[in-house]
């Protein structure tokens, strides 16, 4: 997987017609921040999981020193009075109710974070599938238009300007609908 930082440094080979380096570097940089936001929200969540594990961790080994004293104070107990018996036993059923559900809390925490991070990972999929198709499209955009000036120089000049706005507003409007985008595009001269 990419790290941030490799994307802000990725570098591309020049072309005579190719993009406007400043345009690259600022997608990238866009590119970069965004998943760097999504990395970040992954490890607090991925902290948060951690912190709810030992949390259970911790609520278990109460749990079980409270059915360890329970037995104890039974034993102890046990000679005394029905009354003394009967607190014991209210104090142990509430005991355990109460960890039951500091248990429950603490699975469905989890659970919840789980969900959270299926969905970081589901956007994050889902936006270098966008990016993806965004730079199929422009990569067919520059591939037209290099394919319209390849004709347009061929051509005498009457011809090169009819053919020229008759062939790029076709080739414009497919780029634009295949990608979904609102991209504008400057007409050659």
């Amino acid at each position: 997987m990419l790290s941030p930082i490799e994307i802000k440094k990725h570098e591309f080979s020049k072309a005579m017609r190719g993009y406007d380096p400043v345009e690259v570097r600022a997608f990238l940089e866009s590119i970069s921040n965004e998943f760097e936001k999504l990395l970040e929200n992954l490890r607090s969540q991925s902290n948060e999981i951690e912190r709810l594990r030992v949390e259970l961790g911790t609520y278990q080994k109460m749990e079980q020193n409270m059915r360890e004293a329970m037995v104890n104070a039974q034993e102890t107990l046990r000679d005394a009075r029905e009354g003394a018996r009967r607190d014991a036993e209210l104090i142990h059923r509430e005991a355990e109710v109460i960890a039951e559900r500091i248990i429950n809390d603490a699975r469905k925490k989890s659970e919840d974070i789980k969900r959270e991070v299926e969905s970081l990972i589901f956007r994050r999929d889902n936006l270098i599938r966008k990016l993806r198709a965004l730079l199929r499209s422009e990569l067919e955009l520059i591939n037209l238009l290099a394919e319209d000036d390849d004709v347009v120089k061929s051509e005498p000049t009457e011809e090169r300007d009819i053919s020229t706005k008759k062939s790029i507003k076709p080739a414009v409007a497919k780029v634009q609908s295949d990608s979904n985008l609102q991209t504008p595009v400057s007409k050659p001269n």
